[in-house]
């Protein structure tokens, strides 16, 4: 399977993402651990952005109290939203537990 964002030689390491609604436990590249480190030892699921649920291997919902095998439900659209002064709102988007839908994490990506 192709992924078009991810070089085919970059290697995927396990790793903690941190929500508001809980954390998910994925594969990452090194890139998006550092795009979604913020100077402090966690990783925020939001500054990954949209993985895909293959790189999923649980969740846990803080509202069920619970772990999950796999990928929760991810959410997205691509509004392409003028904010002001050149910035787009390209992707908004949110990942949601399967069981009780609630909100783990938001995320939205904008132009550069």
């Amino acid at each position: 399977m192709y992924i078009p964002y991810m070089s085919e030689n970059e290697d995927l390491e396990e790793k903690k993402l941190l929500g508001s609604g809980g954390y998910a436990l994925a594969r990452i590249t090194e890139d998006e651990e550092i795009k979604a480190n913020l100077g402090i030892p966690q990783i925020f699921l939001a500054n990954v952005g949209r993985l895909s649920e293959d790189r999923f291997l649980k969740y846990y919902c803080n509202a069920c109290g619970k772990d999950f095998d796999g990928s929760p439900i991810i959410k997205y659209e691509t509004p392409n939203e003028e904010l002001g002064q050149g910035v787009v709102l390209v992707e908004k988007g949110e990942y949601k537990c399967k069981n009780c839908d609630n909100i783990i994490a938001l995320y939205r990506k904008f132009n550069k």
